[in-house]
C-alpha cells in the first residue's frame, strides 16, 4: 500500500510538471515550423531526366522513318512499253537498271547518257536536230535528278498513238510522223543496230535484237 501511493503521488507531480511545460510553450510556433519544413522539401525528380528524354526521341524516330529529302526518289527498275498497243506483236519489256546504269553505249565502253532517251531533259542548247523540246536548264543526270524535284516526262506525254491526239496537244512531227510507235523504235533500233555493228557478238546474248528481231523484245498477244 505504502509503494502504491508513492506511485500515485510521483505520477501526480509528473502530471504537474508536464502541464507547467506545455503551458510556457507557443504550439502555434512550434506548428508553423513543422509547416515550413515540409514546404521547402524539395520534390524528388525523375533520375536519368536527360537519358529518358534521349531514349524517347530515338523510340520515336524508330517508329517514324525519317522523311526523304527534297528528290529523294525511286525508279522502277523494268517496265513495260506500250501498254495499250495495238500492234500484232504485243507489248515490249524494258530493263531500265540495265540501260542506265552499265555500259550500254554502241561500243560497249560507257554508261548510256540519261538524255539518249529523256531528250526533253537538257537546255535548249543541247538539243540537236530533229530534237526542239527543252524542259531543263541543266542535263539531266542520274546526280542531278536526285537533286530535283522536277517531274520527268515519260514518252507518251508527247509521241501519242497513231490518230489518237489529245485536245490541245500536239504530235512531234518532221518529215514524218512520231507517233509512239516511231518513237520508240527509233530510239531503240537505231541504238540497238550501232551495237550490233561495233560488236556482232552481241546476236547471240539472250534479250539482244536488232530492228530485225522484233519478237525479242515483243510478247505476242
Amino acid at each position: 500500500m505504502k509503494n502504491l501511493a508513492k506511485l500515485s503521488v510521483i505520477s501526480v507531480v509528473g502530471l504537474a510538471g508536464l502541464f507547467v511545460f506545455l503551458g510556457s510553450v507557443d504550439l502555434s510556433r512550434v506548428g508553423s515550423v513543422v509547416l515550413a519544413k515540409v514546404a521547402v522539401t524539395p520534390t524528388p525528380k525523375p533520375a536519368n531526366t536527360a537519358v529518358t528524354t534521349a531514349n524517347t526521341a530515338a523510340n520515336t524516330s524508330a517508329a517514324k522513318p525519317p522523311a526523304p529529302s527534297s528528290g529523294d526518289r525511286s525508279i522502277p527498275k523494268s517496265f513495260t512499253l506500250a501498254k495499250d498497243s495495238a500492234s500484232e506483236y504485243g507489248e515490249a519489256a524494258f530493263d531500265h537498271d540495265s540501260h542506265a546504269f552499265k555500259n550500254y553505249s554502241p561500243d560497249g565502253k560507257s554508261v548510256m547518257g540519261c538524255v539518249e532517251c529523256h531528250h526533253t531533259d537538257q537546255p535548249k542548247s543541247a538539243l540537236k536536230p530533229p530534237l526542239v523540246t527543252s524542259e531543263r536548264d541543266v542535263t539531266m543526270t542520274f546526280d542531278t535528278w536526285k537533286a530535283s524535284s522536277q517531274k520527268v516526262s515519260d514518252c507518251r506525254a508527247c509521241h501519242f498513238q497513231a490518230g489518237n491526239v489529245p485536245d490541245g496537244k500536239e504530235m512531234p512531227t518532221t518529215t514524218e510522223e512520231w507517233n509512239n510507235k516511231a518513237a520508240y523504235h527509233k530510239n531503240c533500233n537505231v541504238c540497238h543496230d550501232a551495237a550490233f555493228k561495233a560488236r556482232p557478238e552481241l546476236k547471240g546474248r539472250p534479250g539482244f535484237a536488232t530492228s530485225s528481231d522484233c519478237t525479242v523484245c515483243h510478247k505476242p498477244n
